[in-house]
């Protein structure tokens, strides 16, 4: 594929750096991270890592993860239908509650593993590490594609406090944020950061006469910090993030004959037709206790946690006027972890880490939903001569729960053979037990009265039929890592290496059929393990004195039983182990500073995503592909949803002085996003464009930074882009959109003190 001239930019930058000769005024700082367990500069970890500090994260506007996946390689997070999907190198979860995440989301030491925790409160952050790759063995094997790892910021030893707030101009979003922070003794410290935020929606609901797609947030979060001697660091988080959407952000722009005759027309224009009073209450909460204790030996360390959150949820699932359904679900998560680690000092002939991890949850939902299955419509001539006479008409009750218990051991070994060449060998174990349970029954409407027969044999060529279904799962697996680095300068590092990953199995939360569905039945309630080979060469450069920095990481990576979710078209999702798959590219990424007032940084990625073997694939309506026999799709040979095959971004920062008390910084960058498809059916229909973002800031603050005022504008050209897509629910021939955020400009100020 060609080059896209938006993803040569970077390149030019990247290159430039390399081949500049000026010298520089000043070096960059280092970068220090703890994506291996311990603390070591970025420059010296055999991982493609995107470390991202507070700093950057204020300078560039970045209020959560999905505004972070434009600055950070190969990695996206976009709006599902239920929940946030999350996709790193082409390779993300799905929608179905019964799936752990592929990408492992980490928040201070605890895993967190379902896709509604990644809405907790992204505030008060001290960095944030985008780790690319499989990550099983420190991090365990449900971060097949990737870790993120979120460090919260931690008591200091002076106080410290922080007011600071956003005022949309544009949309009318408004945020408040309170930090305080200091010792209340000499060995004990607190650390509080509130928040409120609230945001108007942006798509128009002409049924509601609102704007769906607003937000309100309330989270807190207290870190207490012990440090009896200095051997001791103990430290208690207790967070909180409650939130309440109202509407969504998903539109017909397709519509079906139903929906075309009830008013819908083919549109992207932020305007939506539900009649539905869509509603997401979720609560997230997150307790952590961290326990260093540092000897001669080397350091001992305890990460208990406890985890959960409670999503109460009313979804239209064909996103329209016309009534086909109202889905009305509680889902409740909890989970209790405990891992114990020692890690040696490290410097020696052999450095080591090595430990012990055990987890247990509980997962259940219920969803309760109107069906209204209508015999049609047929648009003839600009006239609809509509038949929406009740085909079928009954209420849906579908109850899903599952277990599971997990516990691990794991080690890794780095042999420093010399100064300039060292190798890690590592290893997991894990054992998993589950036990899942769907009951779904079909009743009479407004009664607990199962249907009648010839109702349910109406719904069954609909793949949906009443059933009780049970299951219990052992699984074990061994993940292995072997890399090797080369100093081959000073300030290059090579590296090379392979490593296993896995993603846990499971039973499908959100199918409809039971043992004698026509799509397999029974067969289709529980996936296998998913499994991962991963080789890896990169370089790690410091370039020009230290003034640039360039990091480079090329991959390839083989799935097996890759898992996949599907919308059923009709109530639900299908889980299927899908064969296999391969995604392989590069990810290019850098710093450079060119002046005492100036920085770049830029980056970008390649990515060829390939289906090996899926021959059951879902088929778009229509779709020339389809295998009359079995109604599905071969996808041997074709690409996944949300896999552009380039993307990169470029950002220019400016500071100088307006006076000797007064500072001015401005920024721009520009993210480009090459075209892919939005859903996994590879409908014609989600298939996005290109496109180009600009956004732009502009601070004030004084020579001490007790004080700042920022202009900020995102998405400044304006661009309407579909994040996520699918059919409309009982409503074949329809499709819908998830509409990302239009421009948005707004002002942000605070003070410290």
């Amino acid at each position: 594929m060609a080059l896209s001239p938006r993803a040569v930019l970077p390149l030019v930058f990247l290159s430039g750096m390399a081949g500049a000769q000026e010298e520089p005024r000043r070096q960059l700082e280092e970068v220090v991270v703890t994506a291996q367990k311990r603390a070591e500069s970025l420059s010296d970890v055999p991982v493609s890592v995107t470390a991202v500090s507070s700093e950057k994260l204020n300078q560039a506007g970045i209020e959560n993860l999905s505004d972070l996946s434009e600055y950070t390689p190969n990695f996206k997070m976009v709006k599902g239908g239920l929940a946030p999907n999350v996709y790193m190198r082409g390779i993300g979860s799905g929608s179905n509650l019964g799936f752990e995440m592929s990408v492992g989301f980490f928040s201070d030491g605890i895993h967190l593993g379902r896709a509604q925790q990644t809405r907790a409160a992204f505030m008060d952050v001290q960095r944030v590490e985008v780790l690319r790759g499989p990550q099983s063995i420190l991090f365990g094997k449900n971060a097949i594609a990737g870790a993120i790892n979120l460090i919260s910021a931690q008591p200091g030893d002076e106080f410290e406090g922080m007011v600071s707030g956003i005022y949309g101009l544009e949309l009318d979003n408004r945020e408040v944020n309170t930090v305080l922070s200091g010792p209340l003794t000499e060995t004990f410290g607190a650390r509080l950061a509130l928040r409120y935020r609230e945001d108007e929606g942006y798509i128009y609901n002409t049924e509601l006469d609102r704007d769906d797609g607003g937000s309100e947030e309330v989270s807190g979060r207290l870190i207490l910090r012990w440090t009896p001697t200095d051997s001791v660091d103990a430290s208690l988080k207790l967070e909180k993030t409650e939130l309440e959407q109202i509407g969504r952000t998903l539109q017909v722009t397709h519509p079906s004959a139903l929906t075309g005759c009830s008013g819908e027309n083919t549109r992207r224009d932020y305007v939506r037709a539900s009649d539905t009073d869509e509603r997401v209450k979720l609560d997230n909460y997150n307790g952590t206790l961290n326990v260093d204790v540092h000897t001669d030996s080397g350091t001992f360390t305890s990460v208990t946690g406890y985890t959960g959150f409670e999503n109460d949820e009313v979804f239209d699932p064909d996103s329209s006027s016309f009534n086909t359904s109202v889905f009305d679900g509680v889902e409740e998560f909890s989970q209790v972890s405990q891992e114990f680690r020692f890690a040696s000092p490290g410097g020696e002939f052999i450095d080591y880490i090595g430990g012990v991890f055990y987890q247990k949850n509980e997962v259940s939902s219920d969803v309760k939903a109107p069906l209204n299955v209508r015999t049609g419509a047929i648009e003839d001539t600009g006239v609809c001569l509509l038949n929406t006479a009740q085909l079928v008409a009954a209420d849906l009750d579908r109850q899903f729960d599952m277990d599971a218990e997990a516990w691990s051991a794991f080690t890794q070994f780095t042999f420093n053979f010399s100064e300039s060449w060292r190798s890690t060998l590592g290893l997991r174990y894990v054992s998993e037990k589950k036990e899942g349970e769907r009951v779904f029954n079909l009743y009479e409407r407004n009664t607990e009265i199962p249907v009648n027969p010839v109702t349910a044999l109406l719904l069954s060529q609909l793949n949906v039929g009443a059933h009780e279904l049970q299951g219990e799962r052992d699984s074990d697996v061994l993940l292995p890592l072997v890399n090797t680095q080369w100093d081959i300068h000073d300030d290059v590092m090579l590296y090379v290496s392979y490593t296993r990953g896995a993603k846990s199995g499971g039973y499908d939360a959100q199918g409809n059929n039971g043992d004698d569905g026509p799509s397999g039945g029974a067969t289709n309630f529980e996936f296998d393990d998913e499994i991962a080979n991963a080789w890896e060469i990169g370089a790690k450069m410091r370039l020009l004195n230290g003034a640039a920095d360039l990091n480079l990481a090329v991959y390839r990576v083989e799935y097996d039983d890759m898992q996949v979710s599907v919308f059923d078209g009709v109530a639900g999702f299908s889980v299927t182990n899908a064969g296999q798959s391969l995604t392989q590219g590069f990810e290019l990424d850098g710093r450079w500073l060119l002046t005492d007032w100036m920085m770049l940084t830029g980056s970008v990625a390649y990515l060829d995503f390939e289906w090996l073997k899926y021959e059951q694939g879902p088929c778009y309506p229509g779709s020339p592909d389809e295998d009359p026999n079995t109604g599905t799709c071969n996808f041997e040979g074709k690409v996944n949803q949300q896999t552009p095959s380039w993307t990169s971004s470029l950002s220019a920062i400016f500071t100088w002085p307006i006076s000797d008390a007064l500072m001015l910084e401005a920024a721009a960058d520009v993210n480009y996003r090459d075209e892919h498809y939005i859903s996994g059916d590879l409908d014609p229909r989600g298939l996005e464009e290109a496109v180009t973002k600009y956004n732009a800031r502009v601070r004030v603050f004084d020579v001490a930074e007790t004080w700042w005022l920022s202009l900020v504008g995102k998405n400044l050209t304006d661009e309407l882009v579909m994040g996520f897509g699918g059919g409309t629910g009982l409503d074949v021939g329809g499709y819908r959109a998830s509409a990302e955020p239009p421009r948005s400009v707004y002002l942000e100020g605070g003070v410290r003190f």
